[in-house]
């Protein structure tokens, strides 16, 4: 009888340990700003093409994402270099949020391009979002600069 009340409570320790540890880490996981509840504003490259073409570039502005040797290699005119993807660490987030204020002085739209226009644009617009910068001015540029579609064009691809 004693073992089985032994061997009960143990059952009941060890379970209480597993949902404590399984409690913890579930706070201690960062959500993924990539899953924010946003309605991601979205422009195709062909649209992209058409502002880059026909709008003065001080009426937009353009935030690449892609690390510094991929920029290098190429990125979309007058783009600004933001080398922070896939913004997924601390560090990285810091670089967007320490560049927020330099977007935040006009309405202009702001594109925004990473290297497979996904999670790293999310992230960077969320980030935007929290440094105060209205989402109805952020665009993601669908596809990102590894398929950008322009690059034999010099006016819509820029190499270093």
């Amino acid at each position: 009888m004693m073992k089985k009340r032994v061997s009960g409570l143990f059952v009941v320790v060890l379970a209480i340990f597993a949902l404590v540890l399984t409690g913890c880490q579930k706070n201690e996981a960062k959500e993924d700003r990539a899953e924010a509840a946003i309605d991601w504003q979205m422009i195709s490259p062909e649209k992209m093409k058409e502002v880059l073409e026909n709008d003065n570039p001080s009426d937009y502005q353009i935030i690449d994402i892609q690390p510094k040797s991929d920029y290098a290699k190429g990125h979309l005119p007058h783009s600004i270099s933001v080398p922070a993807y896939p913004v997924d660490t601390e560090e990285l987030e810091r670089l967007v949020v320490d560049s927020a204020d330099q977007f935040k002085d006009s309405d202009n739209p702001i594109y925004v391009v990473c290297p497979g226009g996904g999670g790293g644009a999310k992230r960077t617009i969320s980030l935007l979002i929290d440094e105060g910068i209205d989402k109805s001015r952020l665009f993601i540029i669908e596809n990102g600069a590894k398929k950008w579609p322009y690059k034999d064009d010099s006016k819509l691809w820029v190499t270093e």
